[in-house]
């Protein structure tokens, strides 16, 4: 019996993690500056666009938010790295083909 408990406690945890991910990660971008520029990409990073009503009709300013967000996502060197590394990673171990194959 007291394994059941156990049992449903975690998988109670357990089920919590997406959400406790995601709110994190909302905290995080409350919490953090918004970044300029990007060393490891060599570009500017996008800012919060500047509210105007035709930019909203002509569906621009979705876009310009849209990419704010993807620029000022929390740890986003972290992220950017690891993908970095993973497509390293995959290209070298990739077999190589020959004309025999």
């Amino acid at each position: 019996m007291k394994n059941k408990g156990n049992f449903a406690m975690l998988r109670h945890a357990v089920g919590m993690l997406p959400f406790l991910l995601i709110l994190a990660m909302l905290i995080l971008h409350l919490a953090l500056p918004d970044k300029t520029f990007s060393k490891e990409e060599r570009r500017y990073l996008a800012q919060w666009p500047v509210f105007h009503i035709e930019e909203v009709i002509d569906g621009s300013y979705e876009r310009k938010v849209e990419s704010y967000f993807s620029d000022q996502f929390p740890l986003r060197n972290f992220w950017v790295y690891i993908e970095k590394s993973s497509r390293r990673i995959l290209r070298t171990s990739t077999p190589i083909k020959t004309d025999a194959d």
